[in-house]
């Protein structure tokens, strides 16, 4: 018996070694030539309740690590030049070669959505997806990174999911396309809450009107979290192995 103890702590050790961030592939702004922000506002709220799933639209989908560090490029320049921001707007872009490459990052603000920057982490798809959704390596970039941001303290286990034309009035934009939609809106924690595009009540937000509802249509994760789970699913294991 006295045995397994030192079995079930290598197999714990491994698996918290082996961190969620860790299934995604990740780009960090040196990697991909990111240019520095002309300012920076860091983000004092977190954790978050909420990720905003994007598509680029415009520049095109990306499959390789070339052609993908060039449209986060692209985005990057229309977002700086163009638009006069002070750095790309997303938190995350994920190409559809597998790989998250890193936008404002964790501790940011960022300029995704008007309404939503300091109150959600917002994940940029690049590609047009009106049609067509994201490929499997690209969807399972982002489920990783969402992972990610639990795992390590800057989203709640019981955040949800909405995508940009959720964030803002109807008709204000048709982002992520229909193609990621009918791939987001099936995920469990997905919430369908719209942004109604009137005048809020006082002392109302738009964070507190979506975490209202949001509570009502998507259940609380269970209290067990997976991360006990798994280690006591192996030490029983190994248990009833022994005997």
């Amino acid at each position: 018996m006295k045995t397994i103890w030192p079995i079930y702590s290598l197999l714990l050790t491994a698996i918290n070694a082996q961190s969620l961030c860790d299934k995604a592939s990740f780009v960090d702004r040196a990697g991909w030539g990111g240019r520095e922000p002309t300012s920076i506002t860091n983000l004092t709220r977190k954790p978050f309740s909420f990720y905003v799933i994007h598509h680029s639209y415009d520049p095109p989908n990306c499959y390789d690590d070339t052609s993908c560090i060039e449209r986060v490029k692209q985005i990057q320049d229309l977002h700086q030049t163009t638009f006069g921001w002070a750095d790309v707007g997303y938190h995350f872009l994920v190409g559809e070669n597998g790989k998250v490459y890193e936008g404002r990052g964790w501790n940011r603000q960022a300029a995704h959505s008007p309404g939503w920057n300091d109150d959600a982490f917002g994940i940029c798809i690049m590609g047009d997806f009106r049609t067509a959704p994201p490929n499997e390596k690209a969807l399972n970039a982002v489920r990783s990174w969402i992972d990610c941001g639990i795992k390590h303290g800057h989203v709640k286990e019981d955040y949800y999911i909405i995508t940009h034309r959720q964030s803002q009035r109807p008709g204000y934009t048709e982002c992520p396309g229909n193609g990621t939609m009918d791939v987001v809106n099936k995920w469990p924690r997905y919430c369908s809450f719209q942004n109604p595009g009137t005048p809020l009540d006082a002392n109302e937000t738009l964070l507190s009107l979506a975490n209202n509802f949001c509570r009502k249509e998507v259940p609380s994760p269970s209290s067990a979290s997976t991360y006990f789970i798994t280690p006591v699913i192996l030490f029983f294991l190994l248990l009833i192995y022994s005997l």
